[in-house]
């Protein structure tokens, strides 16, 4: 008698032809994004923000509002990690050049432009996330740093795309780093593994970037959280206490009433625009006492 065939986790891997159409799709967008608008380096060094994570760190939000909200600001820019730019420093505006090229908004350009306004720096961002990746391997792709198996490691890569810009400008520092994932190892690992693989993720980021660089953690949808059908409340636990855990990080809690739709429901722009102030607030809860204006 023939085994019976195990059935396909619907929150785990894709079939292996929806993966390739979707490889296909983000093979034709890096091909196709436009060369971003160059910008001449500050003198003084670049406050680094690396934006890591899935899909809201990504960036879901509609509207954009190119001549609006979402205007560019003169000292915010952007290490590009995709498109024609690639490995470049250009203008930091939304929709960022993640691995694969975002198209609407997300929360790193507020607070760049918080922090820029603030101490009249530079900052560079430096977007390394990508939609609907988990640690748990999924779709060849992983955030777990000890994960050598699985393809695509994104913490890896996150951390070649951010030690080149510091190379390319080696007086610079991370500022903070900007966190916003778990929805998509909600149905895929408990809890205290998730923390683990977590706070190892963070605390290899400070074991390369400096001991005392803060870390915010955004926090997910609460209508997604709510209507999904999927236990969250574990993770999300996860993500409120690890200011409790974790010296110097913040998490800042979902943003109700601001999601695009009922059929998605990633932030919209508003929230995301919202969540990225409120990532500054708490940055500032951390870091408020650190100069970080001018350097002479």
């Amino acid at each position: 008698m023939l085994a019976m065939r195990k059935r396909r986790n619907p929150d785990g891997d894709a079939p292996l032809w929806k993966l390739a159409v979707f490889e296909l799709k983000c093979f034709v967008k890096r091909r196709l994004a436009p060369k971003a608008i160059p910008v001449t380096a500050p003198e003084q060094p670049y406050l680094v923000v690396p934006i890591l994570g899935q899909s809201n760190a990504f960036g879901m939000g509609l509207p954009l509002d190119r001549d609006g909200a979402d205007k560019a600001h003169p000292l915010v820019h952007q290490w590009a990690n995709s498109g024609p730019s690639k490995n470049t420093v250009v203008l930091g505006v939304d929709p960022l050049l993640h691995e694969t090229p975002s198209r609407r908004v997300g929360f790193g350009v507020t607070f760049g432009k918080e922090l820029a306004t603030a101490t009249n720096r530079a900052v560079l961002l430096v977007p390394c996330a990508r939609g609907d990746t988990s640690f748990h391997p999924k779709n060849g792709y992983t955030w777990d740093i000890a994960d050598t198996k699985t393809r695509r490691n994104l913490y890896r890569e996150a951390v070649s795309a951010i030690d080149a810009a510091l190379a390319r400008y080696p007086r610079s520092s991370v500022a903070a780093v900007l966190w916003h994932q778990g929805e998509s190892d909600v149905p895929l690992m408990s809890a205290p593994e998730y923390q683990d693989k977590l706070d190892a993720l963070f605390g290899d980021l400070r074991t390369r970037y400096g001991p005392e660089v803060p870390i915010i953690l955004g926090g997910m949808v609460p209508e997604e959280m709510e209507r999904s059908g999927k236990d969250y409340a574990p993770i999300n636990a996860v993500h409120a206490d690890t200011p409790h855990r974790i010296p110097r990080t913040a998490f800042v809690p979902g943003i109700r009433g601001a999601f695009n739709s009922d059929v998605d429901r990633h932030y919209n722009a508003a929230g995301l625009r919202t969540l990225g102030r409120a990532m500054w607030e708490a940055y500032r809860t951390i870091d408020g006492t650190t100069d970080l204006g001018p350097q002479s």
